[in-house]
């Protein structure tokens, strides 16, 4: 569904584009509220004071051995920003759905409310705007759930050594968010008005694209 919304709640100085690499769990846990597994979450963090100007920050979070998709949730939960906007695009599905879906309201309260308010925070941007944006390939992992198969303890699982690298997936996600936010950005850059801040914002970034800063892992 297409959000008319996103344009007309203009552009927000401070955001954080958020990028998602998934693979497809076995076919026993198509019954779940989301069957793909969740394997690594990129941010890219745009701050903006009248003092400072525009700041960017990266962060990458990749599924450790033993790990679930709940450890990643917990670290977005630290790391999302507590303001300004929130934009995704589709990646083998709805991004805000999907977190809506897995976050749990008490253990990340602030994900939960972000991913529920795709009218207000939250920009989901359509695939007709996003058309020319990377797609992530959707990794396979073969069913592991043994003979529980339709146990309600079944969890989605993916081995680490059946993903991709972290060293491959982190520069991936950052550059896929990266791209992200300048789609967004770009909706509101008026080409003969340098002054508007969603020119400013691209301006920053270009410059700071040049020299940019190690990607922030935990």
């Amino acid at each position: 569904m297409i959000d008319l919304t996103i344009e007309a709640r203009g552009f927000a100085p401070s955001a954080a584009a958020i990028a998602l690499r998934t693979a497809g769990a076995c076919p026993a846990m198509r019954y779940r509220p989301d069957f793909r597994v969740i394997a690594a979450i990129g941010l890219f963090i745009v701050s903006h004071s009248d003092g400072d100007g525009y700041r960017f920050q990266t962060a990458t979070r990749h599924l450790q051995e033993g790990e679930a998709t709940v450890d990643l949730l917990a670290w977005a939960e630290q790391h999302l920003p507590g303001e300004g906007a929130i934009v995704s695009w589709s990646s083998w599905g709805s991004t805000p759905g999907r977190l809506a879906r897995l976050a749990d309201r008490e253990l990340h309260p602030r994900l939960s409310a972000a991913a529920q308010d795709t009218a207000g925070r939250w920009r989901d941007l359509p695939q007709s705007l996003t058309w020319h944006l990377r797609q992530a390939r959707s990794w396979p992992v073969p069913c592991i759930c043994g003979p529980e198969l339709y146990s309600p303890d079944c969890t989605a699982t993916a081995p680490v050594y059946l993903l991709p690298a972290e060293d491959v997936t982190a520069p991936e996600l950052i550059a896929e968010a990266i791209a992200g936010w300048q789609a967004w950005a770009r909706l509101f850059h008026d080409f003969d008005d340098d002054r508007h801040p969603a020119a400013q914002a691209l301006k920053a970034l270009d410059a700071w694209r040049r020299e940019p800063p190690s990607a922030a892992s935990a």
